[in-house]
């Protein structure tokens, strides 16, 4: 019974949000930059919606011109 309870590691977790997809490009990245530093969720988490805010008018901007 108790084997049965287990989730499928396999299952598809759904769609991911653009903002989710740009987050974790982010992470990949830092990590790829600073392998050894750990990360300060909070503050990572801060400073990828800064990028986020600055990438989404840039992109606004464009549509616009």
């Amino acid at each position: 019974a108790a084997s049965m309870m287990r989730k499928d590691v396999n299952k598809p977790k759904g769609k991911t949000s653009a903002y989710a997809f740009f987050v974790q490009t982010c992470r990949e990245e830092h990590r790829k930059k600073n392998p050894e530093q750990s990360v300060n969720f909070a503050e990572f988490s801060k400073k990828c919606s800064e990028r986020w805010k600055v990438n989404q008018v840039s992109r606004i901007h464009v549509i616009l011109v």
